[in-house]
This record gives C-alpha cells, sequence and structure tokens, in this order.
C-alpha cells in the first residue's frame, strides 16, 4: 500500500513538474517506450479500477520506442482512462472494460483505447477537445483534461488524437509518427 502510494505521489509530482515546464521552449525529448509509459501509468490507476469492478487489458505483441515526452503522454493516458473510469462510475455501467491496442507500420504507432462506457453524444463528441468544455457535473471536472491531451500530442509530440464513437462506448486513437 504504501509503495503505491509512493508511486503514485511521484506519478503526480513528475506531472506537476511537467506541466510547470509545459510552455517552456527548452524542453528535450528522449525515447521511451510506448507500452512500459502505459503499463506504469495503468498500475498506478489499478486500485481505482479494481474498485470500482473495471477491467483493463493491453493488447500489444513488442515494445514501441519513440522520441517524445513520456510524462506528458502518460498524463494523456491517465486522463483518457480516468475520463472512462468515470463514465463507468456515473452510469453505473456493469462488466465495464478498458481496452488499449497499440499497432505500428512503418511510419507511425497507433494507440487505441476503447472502453463499453456508452459512448458520447452525437452533439457533444464534437467539443470533447474544446478548452473549459465538460460533461461532468459542476465541480466535478474542469474541461481542461482532454483540452490538454489534445495539444500535447498535437503540439508537443507532433501527432494526432481523435475520438469516435464504437459500438457499446466510444474510443480514443493517438497517432505518433515513429520518426
Amino acid at each position: 500500500f504504501i509503495e503505491e502510494n509512493m508511486s503514485f505521489i511521484n506519478f503526480m509530482s513528475d506531472t506537476i513538474d511537467d506541466f510547470r515546464n509545459f510552455f517552456r521552449i527548452d524542453k528535450v525529448k528522449k525515447d521511451f517506450d510506448i507500452v512500459m509509459a502505459i503499463q506504469a501509468t495503468m498500475s498506478l490507476m489499478s486500485a481505482q479500477l479494481k474498485d470500482n469492478n473495471i477491467e483493463f487489458e493491453l493488447n500489444t505483441s513488442k515494445a514501441f520506442i519513440i522520441l517524445g515526452f513520456e510524462i506528458e503522454f502518460q498524463q494523456v493516458i491517465l486522463n483518457i482512462v480516468n475520463n472512462a473510469k468515470d463514465e463507468f462510475i456515473e452510469k453505473n455501467i456493469k462488466n465495464a472494460k478498458i481496452n488499449i491496442e497499440i499497432h505500428d507500420d512503418v511510419e507511425c504507432v497507433l494507440i487505441n483505447i476503447r472502453d463499453n462506457a456508452g459512448g458520447i453524444s452525437k452533439e457533444v463528441i464534437g467539443k470533447v477537445f474544446e478548452p473549459y468544455f465538460t460533461t461532468k457535473e459542476q465541480g466535478k471536472g474542469t474541461g481542461m483534461g482532454l483540452y490538454m491531451s489534445q495539444m500535447i500530442i498535437k503540439d508537443n509530440m507532433h501527432g494526432e488524437l481523435t475520438v469516435e464513437n464504437i459500438t457499446n462506448g466510444v474510443m480514443f486513437s493517438i497517432k505518433l509518427n515513429k520518426n
């Protein structure tokens, strides 16, 4: 318990430092393994997911090394998964599941994050990356999580972050260039 909490505290401390430095122009990209970054992020959330009976699955067959900002990437994963967790809880979804699949081709790595929380309404889905837009009740969301996630992927890592409804849920896709 102490080890998990210290890990979470250290991650949050790194996240605070990372956001403090978010707009600095002298940040240095480094090579990191996407799979290990996702696993580290999910280990921080494992207790919350388990407590809420949310199953998590990571599907990949190999490591994926990219050049980028690892902590910022982890924050994106944390934001997306945490939003799914909140939807499961709010809608009281049974058999809740989050699935992350990672694929690649010659030029890019594609990360698909799927849930079965019922999807996002057609009126709202086009606004989820706007700043201060939230579907959560007052006091439970700032509307900055997905906006910052979009900025991280698009502006800082020169990739793409998209969202679409799928059967019984939603899928966020992150596309990152290998080079």
